[in-house]
C-alpha cells in the first residue's frame, strides 16, 4: 500500500463554503442530488453540488471549464477544455437529467434548476403553474424527497428507534446485472437486510439546563462561548452547557446510509435501519448486515474487523485515523491541507459473505473509512456499476472470475468542506476465494 495520491488525484480543490441551511434554493439543490433520478449518476450530482455552490456563493461569478474539468472530473493541470470535450459532454448529460427530474420525481417544485446553453451557471426559475396548482384549495402539500430521507435518518440517530422499511420491487430495466452479482445475498424480497449506523461519542454544547435523554450537564469553558455565538443564538447573560451524547451522526455516513437504501431498493429487498446502541451482534444473527462507520464510533464494526488484514485505525503519529495494513505494518493517512482540512481520505469496504444459515450464506458489508467521508466514499464506489465493474475485471484478471465470497477494498476519495468529491479504486486484499 501506498500514501502517493494518483494522476488525477486534486490536491488542492476549490474550498467554498457551503450555502445556508436557510437557502431554499441550496435545499432544492440536495433535494435533486439526493433524488432516484441521481442515483446512478455520481459524477453529475458532483458537477450539479459544484456548480451550485459557486452560484450561490457569487452569482456573479463566471465558471470555467477549466476549473470544472480539474476539481470535479479529476483532470490534471495541464487540461485542455479545446482538446477535451469532457465537461461539455457531462454538462449535456447534466441539463438531460435536470429535465428528467422535474418532469417526474420534482414535477411538484415550485422551482426549477435549469444550466443555459452557453453557460456553466446554474438558474433558479419560478414555475408558475406548479405555484398556482399548490394554491389550489385540496392540494396536498408537497414533502421533499431528500429532505425527508435525512430527517428520518436523523429522527432514528437522536431518538433511537427501529423503523422498518418495505419498498416494492422496482422495475427490472433500473436494475443492472452488476449489482445484483456483487451485492449477492442482499437481493431480493427475502433478504431481510438490517443496516446499523456507528453513533460517535460527543460532548455536545448547548445553552445551560437544557438536557438531553437525562445526562448532567457540565458548565462549558469561556472560549466556547465566541464559536457558539458565531453559528447560534444566545441570549444576553446567557450560559452555556455540555453533555455527554452518543446519538449523532456524520454526514458522509447519512450519506452513505442514504445512498445504499437506494441500491436496496432496486434490489427489493427489505431492510431496517437501527443505530449503534440498538444492533448488538446477537442482532445480527440469522440477517443479512450492512455496518457503517469507524471501529472507533462502534463496538460491532470493532469485533467485526478485529481479524481481517484491513481495518481503521487511530496513530499516535499522525494524529488521526488511517487505514492499516495489519500484515505489513503499513498505513494510508488522509491528506489535508495547510489549514488541517480534509484534502483526501480513504474508505473501506469489507465484505464478508460466509456466515451459514438455513437459508443459505448470509452476507455482510462494513462501509468505513477515514472520517464519514471516507465511510460516504467507500458505499458510493460499491453502489456505481461503473465501479463495480472496473472492480470485477480486476477478480477476473487475479483468476477469481468474479466476485469473492470475501474481501476487502481501500477506496480514495477527494473530499472537501464535508462534500465527497470522486471515489476511485485503491488496492484490495483477498479473504476468501471460494
Amino acid at each position: 500500500m501506498s500514501s502517493a495520491p494518483g494522476p488525477n488525484y486534486t490536491r488542492h480543490p476549490w474550498l467554498l463554503p457551503v450555502p445556508a441551511e436557510s437557502d431554499d434554493r441550496w435545499n432544492l439543490v440536495l433535494r435533486v442530488t439526493g433524488s432516484q433520478t441521481f442515483t446512478k449518476a455520481a459524477q453529475l450530482r458532483d458537477i450539479l453540488l459544484y456548480l451550485s455552490r459557486h452560484a450561490l456563493n457569487d452569482s456573479q461569478a463566471a465558471i470555467r471549464e477549466y476549473e470544472i474539468g480539474c476539481n470535479v472530473l479529476g483532470r490534471k493541470s495541464d487540461f485542455n477544455p479545446q482538446l477535451d470535450n469532457i465537461v461539455r459532454v457531462q454538462v449535456s448529460h447534466l441539463r438531460k437529467k435536470l429535465t428528467e427530474y422535474f418532469a417526474g420525481e420534482g414535477k411538484d417544485e415550485p422551482v426549477e434548476i435549469t444550466i443555459p446553453r452557453g453557460s456553466y451557471v446554474p438558474r433558479f426559475a419560478i414555475r408558475a403553474d406548479v405555484v398556482a396548482r399548490r394554491e389550489t384549495p385540496g392540494h396536498h402539500a408537497y414533502r421533499p424527497t431528500f429532505a425527508g430521507a435525512a430527517f428520518l435518518l436523523l429522527g432514528i440517530a437522536l431518538g433511537a428507534v427501529a423503523v422498518l422499511l418495505v419498498h416494492p420491487t422496482p422495475s427490472k430495466a433500473a436494475l443492472e446485472p452488476i449489482l445484483t452479482e456483487a451485492w449477492g445475498p442482499f437481493a431480493g424480497p427475502y433478504a431481510n437486510v438490517l443496516l446499523s449506523t456507528a453513533t460517535p461519542l460527543n460532548l455536545e454544547l448547548a445553552p445551560e439546563g437544557y438536557r438531553a435523554y437525562g445526562t448532567p450537564t457540565y458548565s462549558a469553558p469561556k472560549e466556547a462561548y465566541a464559536w457558539f455565538q458565531e453559528h447560534r443564538p444566545l441570549i444576553p447573560g446567557g450560559k452555556l452547557g455540555m453533555f455527554f451524547t452518543d446519538n449523532m451522526l456524520g454526514v458522509g455516513t447519512m450519506n452513505a446510509v442514504v445512498t445504499t437504501t437506494g441500491v436496496l431498493r432496486m434490489l427489493g429487498a427489505s431492510y431496517q435501519l437501527l443505530p449503534e446502541r440498538v444492533a448488538t451482534l446477537p442482532t445480527l444473527r440469522g440477517r443479512n448486515a450492512i455496518l457503517f462507520g469507524a471501529p472507533i464510533d462502534s463496538e460491532v464494526i470493532t469485533e467485526t474487523l478485529e481479524r481481517t488484514p484491513l481495518t481503521v485505525d487511530w496513530d499516535p503519529a499522525v494524529r488521526d485515523l488511517v487505514i492499516r495494513d495489519r500484515v505489513t505494518g503499513q498505513m494510508l493517512p488522509p491528506l489535508k491541507d495547510s489549514e488541517g482540512k480534509f484534502l483526501g481520505v480513504y474508505g473501506l469496504i469489507t465484505v464478508l459473505n460466509t456466515r451459514d444459515s438455513d437459508r443459505g450464506r448470509l452476507g455482510m458489508i462494513v462501509f468505513s473509512g477515514i472520517s464519514s467521508g471516507g465511510t460516504q466514499g467507500a458505499a458510493e464506489f460499491f453502489s456505481s456499476p461503473r465501479s463495480l465493474h472496473k472492480l470485477r475485471d480486476i477478480f477476473t484478471h487475479s483468476g477469481l472470475g468474479g466476485f469473492p465470497p470475501a474481501y476487502q477494498v481501500v477506496v480514495k476519495c477527494s473530499f472537501s468542506n464535508l462534500l465527497l468529491q470522486s471515489e476511485e479504486y485503491y488496492s484490495h486484499r483477498i479473504l476468501e476465494s471460494r
